[in-house]
């Protein structure tokens, strides 16, 4: 997400968009934001809010990449912040040496106070856990009146995954997922119905089938995927850890369910996995079905001759309504921060509906509950009119997050390597899993000991 934007976000008053409302469902897991939710409370989370950023504060803010600038960060977020907030700055810091960032232990070396750090998932443990920075907001959410049920019950679920106690360590400021693009001109040329919401894989696998063909002398094919962001965020909510026992959890049969049934897209004759799937969709036109992340950044529509489309990620027959699970990144609050009321409140303004509004006219997907979402959203993006933009938002059918702990980010690598292996032909799904699970937990085993 870090294309450049530039954002008009009104003139709102926060308190009366952040301010809680009474439970509506979500089985008591919210914390209350501070009692009654009538105008005098919103009066007094307005003051609250207008005393804690009354005098100019800077916010350090670090990005684990050694791309993302300054410039991107003011464009995406920052600029909007100052405009509600102007005694807020920004001062950012990359994994980039070379324009004064550093590695996350680096910085933390040099001593730079930093409030909040970018994470998603497994980087929350490589980040924050293992680095101690760790730093519960559950208190301000409350003090500042941050309306917890205004997230969608999944995304305030997964949320609380990061604590042992349901602890909220930052606000969500998007929702990434993925969806299934379809070239129309290749389903054109050789006579096939255009994919449709709903469908099963099988469904896209006979689809695939017919798509994959020689014509002309170019070999088209009829189905490729983004495993990296497909695994996690998988229909059948499996993780890839025991968090009770700190195994790896690889070798089941939801994992071998999940792989067999890419694998046998790519037992299609001519249609081997290719690497370089997304340039062969995007800029060469020659495949026709895509699994891949949805929900981002739409940079790269603006620039495609493609004429493409998406519809929903396709269901598992015997589980019709489990969709996608989302990656969920957010702002997390360091425990270094001496300015941790201010990162809160810039963090929330990201979080909020005002901001969220519009975040989605440019294509990103909000965490939270918006009236008429699937009107705004991508309508500043001219590439995306008439497109079926809503198959990005599977917010109500999500399936449950899975539990991870600190030890979650050293196990993917080993599944992503056992894929390739099977998709390739190189060994067959059993013995793939069998050893990852292996290698997996050998690798915990080595990281917890160099913890003690």
């Amino acid at each position: 997400m870090n294309g450049k934007r530039s954002i008009v976000i009104t003139g709102l008053t926060i308190a009366a968009l952040l301010a809680g409302c009474s439970g509506n469902g979500t089985g008591g897991k919210t914390a209350e934001p501070g009692g009654d939710s009538g105008a005098a409370k919103k009066d007094d989370f307005a003051s609250k809010i207008a005393e804690a950023t009354s005098k100019p504060v800077v916010i350090n803010v670090f990005e684990n990449s050694s791309t993302y600038t300054q410039e991107q960060f003011m464009e995406l977020y920052g600029n909007q912040i100052r405009k509600k907030y102007p005694n807020l700055s920004f001062k950012l810091y990359s994994a980039n040496k070379d324009n004064g960032g550093g590695s996350l232990p680096d910085l933390l070396a040099q001593g730079v106070p930093l409030d909040l750090i970018k994470v998603s998932g497994a980087s929350f443990y490589t980040l924050m856990a293992d680095n101690k920075l760790e730093s519960d907001v559950t208190d301000l959410i409350k003090l500042y009146g941050y309306d917890l049920n205004k997230l969608y019950p999944v995304v305030l679920e997964q949320m609380q995954q990061f604590g042992s106690k349901q602890e909220m360590y930052g606000i969500p400021n998007a929702a990434v997922s993925t969806a299934l693009f379809y070239n129309k001109d290749i389903f054109d040329k050789f006579g096939v119905s255009y994919p449709k919401d709903g469908m099963t894989w099988d469904e896209v696998y006979e689809m695939a089938r017919k798509l994959t063909r020689q014509d002309g002398g170019v070999q088209y094919l009829g189905f490729q995927e983004g495993y990296g962001h497909l695994l996690p965020v998988n229909q059948l909510s499996q993780g890839y850890i025991d968090t009770k026992t700190n195994k790896a959890t690889l070798n089941n049969d939801n994992w071998k369910k999940i792989i067999d049934n890419f694998a046998r897209f790519h037992r299609i004759d001519g249609n081997e996995y290719a690497p370089t799937f997304n340039d062969l969709f995007w800029k060469e036109g020659r495949v026709a079905i895509m699994a891949a992340q949805s929900g981002g950044s739409w940079d790269i529509v603006k620039q495609t001759p493609i004429n493409w489309d998406l519809v929903e990620l396709p269901r598992f027959k015997d589980a019709p309504k489990a969709g996608p699970g989302l990656q969920l990144p957010f702002y997390a609050i360091a425990n270094t921060s001496k300015n941790r009321d201010q990162a809160f409140l810039a963090a929330a303004y990201i979080g909020s509906e005002e901001f969220q509004k519009e975040f989605a006219k440019h294509g990103y997907v909000p965490p939270i509950k918006i009236d008429n979402l699937t009107e705004v959203l991508g309508k500043n993006v001219p590439q995306l009119a008439g497109k079926n933009v809503k198959a990005a938002v599977p917010l109500e059918s999500a399936a449950s997050p899975y539990p991870f702990n600190t030890y979650f980010g050293q196990v993917p690598g080993f599944l992503n390597t056992a894929y390739l292996s099977v998709m390739n032909g190189q060994k067959d799904i059993n013995t793939a899993l069998r050893e990852a699970e292996e290698a997996a937990n050998k690798k915990i085993e080595e990281v917890m000991a160099a913890k003690k």
